[in-house]
Order: C-alpha cells, then structure tokens, then sequence
C-alpha cells in the first residue's frame, strides 16, 4: 500500500502536472478515490487503502469488474502472440471473431464492423461513414447531422461535440462545425414542451419529422440518438419513442445512428438496448465494454446494405494506429462468452426488478426523491427540494458533493453527475453483482437520502 508520505506526494503532482479532462478542478485530489492504486473485482482501491464499490464500472466499460480472471486470461495469451497493432494495420483472428460474433447477436441486419480505439472514433467514424455512403449513391447533398439536445453524449472530438446535448461541454470550443441541427430530447419527467404520456402522442418523437422537412431530408444524412439518454441522467424514451424515430428516418431516407457505447453489451437486459425497444438502426456505435473495460477499443457496427456500399466503394479512411488491437478483441470475446454461459442477459433484468422495487419504495416515502429511472443496470435517482415543484437544490455542487462523502462513508463510490441539471445519482452497476452488492449500494443511497432531508430541508 502507498505510504502517506507517497499519497501526500501524488496528490501534489496532481494538482501540480495534471489537468484532468472531467471537468475536475484541483482540490478534487486529495479525498478518498481521487486517485486509485489498484483494483479487484468491483472494488477500487485508493492511494489512502481505502476500498470501495464502484456503482459507475468506469462509466460502464468494466461490466464484469475489474480484471475478471478469464478476461484476463484471454487477454494475457493473446498478448503474447502479438503484444501490439499488426503491420499495414491488417486485422488478427480475434478481431475477425469478435466482428463475426456482433453480427450474431446484434439487431436485424446489422453485420459489419469497423473498429477503432474508442466511443468517440466509433461515433465520429458513424458520421464519416453516413455522409460517404451518400455520397457513393449519388446523393453527396446528404451531409446535415440531426441530434438531440440536451444531454445525449457522443463524444469528445469537435464534431462529436458539435453533436453534443451538453451545453458545458460545447460552449468552450465554439464556434462548433457546422451541419449539425439539434432537436428536443424527451424526458418525461421534465418534458421540454411541457406535456404528458399519452396526451401528448410521443410529441417529441413526431418533432424529428417536423425538423427533417425544414431542412429538407435531402440535405441530411443522418440522425445520431442514444437509445436512454445516459447523458441527461438516465432517461429511458417513452415507449414506441424510437419506433417512431426509426419509421421517420426510413420513410425521409435518413440513416440512423444508435449510440450504445454505454448501454451495449447486455446492461440494458438485451445485447443492446435497440433491442428492447424494437428497433434495428443502421448503424450501432459500440465501446467502452466491448474490451470487457481492458482497453481502448471501439466499433462501428454497420448494416449490411450501408457495409456493402463502403466494401465496395474501397476507399473508406477511418482508422488508428491502436485502433482494433487483438488482445482487446480476445478480452471482449471472453466477456460475451461469460455473459452467455452465466445467463447475465437475465440477471441485468433481475438486478433491474430488484432495484426498480426498493428505489420505487424509497421515491414514495421520501420527500427528495424525485425520480428514479433505469434500463437493466444502468439506472439514476433524481433528487430534488420539493417534489410537488420538481424544484432542485440551491447549490447542485454543494450536494453532489455531500452524496459523494457519504457514500465513502459507506465504503461506496456514488457519483452525482451533472448538477448542470440538478441532483442525479447515476449507476452502471456490474453484471455480476451479488445481492449483497446490492444492499451495500442500496443502503448507501438511502442513508444519503435521509441525510439530505434532514440537511436541505
């Protein structure tokens, strides 16, 4: 374990050479888990040995915790066959095998795979490819980007940003680039058209079809959507939301980009959430855990008629160096052969029951819990000051930073994202949490909740 006098002195060169790209400030470092030494299973371990749960898997890369002994394994064989990227960036048999493997368990006729090192080329590389597709069909007109504003979260590069629901995040980099046209993102809890389920007939939803014939559809290539809008809180659509949303992009001839670079890979309860709300998008951004969280991996998961086109055409120039390593691709084929052989596409719909049920509990006897919301074990708590209103917190950060000193008080690492939109606790808990697990996180949440009530009411 790190002496206190080596804490001491990393925290220093933290706050000294360090600029963190999270918005972190430098009297960040210096408390419990702001800089980790080590980690096992779902737990990471601090400078000051301090361990405690992750209930965020590094933002949901690390679904089955941190070195899961046969991910590791089929990362270390690997490894030593060929320990880097391979000459003239051809692919290895793993990565053969994990693009055939997505084709297998992935929606309708989504069968192609372009990979790269992470979410953002994997989203951006969606981009690339929609406006080449066009403009292999004759339609180079076809350049425009719709996406939803606020919250969906795509990525850090300029473009990516210019496609960003986050104000925080874009206005420091404007001017942003042009061709990227923003619609509302549905939230029901706070409908930004202030209406409701099913007065409203999915209002949101037909509001695509409103923007796509101002701009006119033959100007626009594509629409770029999470499925839960991860980055606004954990907001599950409303149902037929993305139905919707699929038929109007195929009756204008748009092609759809779904972002599941956190919800992929079995936390929503299906391999991927387009799944769950009938959809097959015509593209499918796929990172984080497609390494099983080992490493800087991504893809970009084609249909088979947009993949022909870009095969054909022979001239596609989306790549990196790193970009689809084969050690990665063997870890991520030894998460999704877990996944299947322990059935935890079934357990990420219990885990979900179980905590829908004591978080509902808990949301109908507190007077600060606003909301609670979920796909599989991807979930979110709102708080708020009062119920009735919806009212937030005076000071966001002040409680952001209250909920996370309590949850290390209980050995736990809970994050209150975004205070730019209030109070939300957001979770991407481990497929293979244990029920345990789950009372530690859950007890933690509720004793943050009574002491917020006695604190801020």
């Amino acid at each position: 374990m790190t002496s206190r006098q080596e804490a001491e002195e990393l925290v220093t060169l933290a706050r000294e050479y360090y600029v963190s790209g999270f918005g972190r400030d430098s009297g960040f470092y210096g408390k419990p888990g702001s800089i980790i030494e080590t980690a096992d299973g779902h737990y990471a371990i601090d400078i000051y040995g301090n361990r405690l749960f992750d209930t965020e898997t590094c933002a949901s890369a690390c679904y089955l915790g941190f070195g899961h002994p046969e991910v590791m394994e089929a990362l270390k064989t690997e490894m030593a066959r060929m320990p880097s990227t391979t000459p003239l960036f051809v692919p290895t048999a793993p990565l053969l095998r994990l693009g055939e493997k997505l084709a297998s368990i992935s929606p309708g006729d989504l069968k192609y795979s372009l990979f790269s090192a992470n979410g953002t080329d994997a989203t951006e590389g969606a981009l690339k490819i929609a406006r080449q597709y066009w403009k292999a069909l004759g339609k180079g007109g076809k350049y425009k980007v719709l996406h939803r504003v606020p919250g969906d979260y795509h990525g850090m590069s300029l473009a990516m940003i210019s496609a960003s629901g986050h104000t925080f995040r874009r206005s420091p980099y404007e001017p942003l680039m042009a061709g990227f046209v923003s619609f509302n993102a549905p939230h029901c809890y706070r409908c930004p058209v202030e209406k409701s389920l099913p007065d409203c007939q999915l209002f949101c939803a037909r509001e695509l079809e409103t923007v796509i014939r101002f701009e006119d559809p033959d100007t626009i290539a594509c629409v770029i959507t999470e499925n839960t809008n991860t980055g606004l809180g954990i907001v599950p659509p409303p149902s037929g939301y993305m139905r919707t949303i699929r038929d109007i992009c195929t009756k204008y001839g748009v092609l759809l980009i779904a972002d599941e670079i956190i919800t992929g890979v079995a936390k929503s309860g299906y391999w991927f959430e387009s799944e769950k709300h009938g959809i097959v998008p015509d593209m499918l951004c796929i990172g984080k855990s497609i390494s099983a969280g080992c490493g800087a991996l991504a893809v970009t998961h084609v249909s088979e008629q947009v993949g022909r086109v870009l095969a054909e055409s022979g001239n596609l120039h989306h790549g990196f160096t790193y970009g689809g390593l084969g050690y990665l691709a063997a870890a991520g084929l030894a998460g999704i052969a877990y996944i299947e052989n322990h059935d935890l596409l079934s357990r990420a719909q219990e885990i979900e029951g179980i905590m829908r049920a004591r978080l509902g509990t808990l949301a109908s006897q507190s007077p600060v819990v606003g909301d609670v919301r979920m796909t599989g074990t991807i979930q979110g708590v709102e708080l708020v000051s009062d119920k009735t209103t919806k009212s937030r917190f005076a000071d966001p950060r002040e409680v952001a930073a209250f909920v996370s000193e309590v949850g290390r008080e209980h050995e736990v690492l809970l994050n209150c994202q975004f205070p730019q939109y209030g109070n939300i606790i957001t979770m991407y808990l481990p497929l293979t949490i244990t029920d345990a697990e789950l009372d530690l996180v859950y007890h933690s949440i509720e004793d943050v909740v009574q002491r917020i009530e006695q604190r801020y009411l």
